[in-house]
């Protein structure tokens, strides 16, 4: 009976240990060439537990290195063959073509790649061969950088359909695990170009430390990562529990209740606000410290009505007890349209439609308004009236409400100022009839006198 293969074992053990695979998963390998997914994509192979089913090879050839990076998407689409294991090769935007190209658009590129490579062929995990060296230097990178624990703690074992199964081996035992397999690889030499970051850490810096403070630096480090991830996501649990049940949708808005997040401890706010805006569709690639403490500053009182525009083309405003998050579009325009009656006109500014109908004297008893739809007294109006948005200084009279400015009605109903802007006022001549969501004007009641009565009612429309 053949043995195990202790490479093998200690990475099967890590999939078990990390919850990566369970048995039967099928399974996008990214392979550069290179010893580390190579490695991977060896071992995954080999291993008899747990037992994945596809496999896809993905290789991204960015065209860096001419003839080398050709020779090695030949080098792995001929692996996969010799595997019988399908390959995928994608060419992006060279760098010739794209003169802005880096390293992270490089690797923007790889994981869109990916990702889309695996909604296409409906597989269940991406694996790459990140190790532990890797994960030592993107922590100390982010270190460098400015990250909190979140940040610090990257790389996790798995993480959504990503999976890192050589997260707790070094590079020296995959490389030991090829050549005792004879399996060989590509070796690309800009990783001994130290202009790039990531190289000056790995050939210069960590030699400097483990001479002079720890031999183990790597080890440390790793240990030091798997405490912030857990505490990280402990951290994020508590998050998660505190938001439940103060997160909407309204429209195309997120809507966050913020009713008592300022007197909670500062890093349970900013963790509260960074993973709203997540929610909200950010990408938060170029979201830092001081947008979130921006952020931070509209939840002390007395800052309704404040809105920030953040990196992501994202948009927030306090609005009374919520911070609600939303995609800015072009600036709020006015308009006015012509209601005949009977009739309706669309209002495509807000994406909403108005109605009026003509209807039986005593519907207006019978039926009770609602604020989406009222009853005027048909006698006050002539063959049409106008829709126009809200203008300030616009006065109205609300039955059973104090007249006022409609701004400060707007302020009482807490209307979000964004929404002010574009908010439906009907109007007859110059008298103000009914605003949407409010009673009718008093002036505008139907009586028991009344001879002709006006249905007036929004609804939505799909813009």
């Amino acid at each position: 009976m053949k043995q195990p293969d202790p490479f093998e074992s200690r990475v099967a053990g890590a999939i078990r240990a990390h919850g990566m695979l369970s048995g039967g998963e099928s399974i996008l390998v990214g392979v550069s060439g290179g010893a580390d997914s190579v490695g991977l994509l060896r071992v995954l192979v080999s291993s008899a537990e747990p037992r994945p089913g596809r496999f896809v090879v993905a290789h991204v050839n960015h065209g860096w290195r001419g003839a080398d990076s050709d020779g090695d998407a030949r080098f792995v689409s001929a692996l996969a063959d010799a595997l019988g294991l399908e390959c995928f090769v994608h060419r992006p935007v060279s760098p010739r073509e794209r003169a802005t190209e880096t390293e992270a658009a490089a690797r923007e590129d790889r994981w869109d790649f990916f990702h889309a490579l695996r909604e296409r062929e409906g597989l269940d995990r991406i694996a790459v061969g990140h190790n532990r060296e890797d994960r030592a230097e993107t922590f100390f990178l982010n270190l460098l950088r400015g990250a909190g624990s979140n940040g610090l703690g990257s790389m996790r074992p798995a993480a959504g359909p990503v999976i890192r199964p050589l997260i707790d081996v070094s590079r020296a035992d995959i490389e030991t695990y090829l050549r005792r397999i004879g399996q060989t690889w590509r070796t690309d030499r800009t990783n001994r170009d130290t202009r790039f970051a990531r190289n000056r850490i790995r050939l210069d810096t960590f030699p400097a430390l483990e001479r002079a403070f720890n031999p183990r630096l790597v080890r440390t480090l790793g240990r030091t990562i798997d405490i912030l991830e857990h505490e990280d996501a402990w951290m994020e649990q508590t998050v998660t529990d505190w938001m439940a049940p103060r997160v909407s949708r309204d429209g195309g808005d997120l809507v966050l209740h913020v009713s008592g997040l300022e007197s909670q401890p500062v890093g349970f706010v900013r963790r509260v606000l960074r993973r709203a805006l997540r929610l909200a569709g950010s990408p938060m690639r170029d979201v830092g410290l001081e947008h979130v403490e921006r952020l931070r500053n509209v939840l002390a009182p007395n800052k309704s009505g404040r809105i920030i525009e953040l990196p992501g083309a994202i948009g927030a405003e306090r609005s009374f007890d919520t911070l609600r998050f939303f995609t800015p579009g072009p600036p709020p325009t006015g308009y006015t349209y012509r209601l005949p009656i009977p009739g309706r006109v669309e209002v495509p500014e807000i994406g909403a439609a108005i109605e009026a109908s003509i209807v039986r004297p005593e519907v207006a008893v019978t039926d009770k308004p609602n604020g989406i739809r009222v009853f005027v007294n048909g006698e006050s109006l002539g063959r049409c009236v106008n829709i126009r948005n809200w203008r300030d200084g616009d006065c109205y009279s609300p039955d059973g409400l104090p007249a006022a400015k409609l701004k400060t009605l707007f302020r009482q109903r807490r209307i979000p100022v964004r929404k002010r802007l574009q908010w439906p006022v009907v109007v007859a001549q110059s008298s103000i009839v009914w605003v949407a969501s409010f009673p009718v004007s008093r002036d505008f009641i139907p009586t028991g006198h009344s001879r002709s009565v006006v249905a007036f009612e929004a609804s939505r429309v799909s813009r």
